[in-house]
């Protein structure tokens, strides 16, 4: 058992981190699988959509869990990476963005998915179909470019990590390394990231409530085959539990970020809890993905799809028996 201060050390981060890439690297290579060999045909319309969702959100967890291993001292817009980029001794300013773009990207995945289920059960919605194109190109263009401008305010380090050391007297006693500074004042960094992710996910939602009303719209009008409308409907209730599930799970991690920083407080065993839990977010949705859809499912369980099928067969023989 390890004592308690382990916990605000960055080596509690980094080997909860190796244990997270080691588990996480073949959850996500059994994950990308069953997309490419295992979805159904009836699927294929969504097929590289979840390829899509899948690849970004896989990657984040490598970059976060491998590539960059960030040790965030949060209240502050400070910390060092203790990823592979460290050794190759790339910048930290670059190494963050690219973490900032991943997840950009990563959320831009998950909209165009329920995006394209919109368009799919909307076709006559043709304001939109003039539109959509333009729009999911400039919010990408947004989510790879919104971050460059923060490395232009990155202050004087010497400056910044003294007033930071003095700030939080204990910081040296369970860390001697180096720490990077991107801006003394989180502030600005913190708005326009906020309004940003909180636009994208009321887009989500904003989508997820349209699609979900044109199904019971479609439903009543008869306009799709019963079976066509079934299938639909499970589908888009199986991705929304998927994305649902992973969200609310590190849901708790980010609202203490955003408590850090707003009430300037600091203890470094939350924050590297926090991002040992945000760092889980692919594993935990490509395993929801498996249990949550019945042809992946099947393949991690096919005793369960065996039995089933028996009993389908035995009832069957029955009623003819009869």
């Amino acid at each position: 058992m390890f004592p308690i201060s382990f916990l605000y050390t960055s080596k509690f981060l980094t080997n909860a981190c190796y244990f997270l890439t080691t588990i996480g690297v073949p959850i996500h290579l059994f994950g990308a699988y069953l997309i490419l060999c295992k979805t159904p045909k009836r699927m294929g319309s969504v097929k590289w959509y979840m390829l899509n969702v899948h690849f970004w959100s896989s990657l984040l967890d490598f970059s976060l869990t491998f590539l960059v291993i960030p040790f965030m001292l949060f209240p502050f817009a400070a910390g060092w990476p203790f990823g592979i980029f460290a050794w190759l001794e790339i910048n930290p300013a670059i190494q963050t963005t690219v973490i900032v773009t991943e997840i950009g990207l990563t959320i831009l995945s998950i909209l165009v998915l329920f995006e394209n289920r919109y368009t799919f059960l909307s076709s006559n919605n043709k304001v939109w179909a003039r539109t959509r194109s333009y729009t999911i190109r400039l919010l990408h263009v947004v989510a790879v470019t919104y971050f460059i401008p923060f490395n232009f305010l990155i202050p004087n380090q010497e400056i910044a990590i003294s007033a930071i050391t003095q700030t939080l007297p204990t910081l040296r006693t369970f860390y001697s390394g180096s720490i990077f500074v991107l801006t003394q004042d989180a502030t600005l960094v913190v708005v326009v990231t906020a309004f940003k992710v909180i636009f994208e996910f009321f887009f989500i939602g904003l989508l997820v409530v349209l699609t979900f009303l044109d199904t019971i719209r479609q439903n009543k009008a008869s306009t799709l085959s019963q079976f066509t409308m079934t299938l639909q409907r499970k589908f888009f209730v199986s991705i929304t539990i998927q994305t649902v599930i992973p969200f609310c799970i590190i849901m708790m991690p980010l609202l203490y970020c955003v408590f850090s920083v707003a009430e300037n407080h600091f203890n470094q065993a939350m924050n590297n809890l926090c991002f040992i839990i945000i760092s889980s977010h692919g594993i935990i949705s490509t395993t929801a993905m498996t249990l949550i859809h019945k042809p992946y499912r099947d393949v991690l369980f096919p005793c369960h799809k065996h039995t089933k099928v028996r009993r389908m067969t035995l009832s069957g023989l029955h009623i003819l028996h009869e």
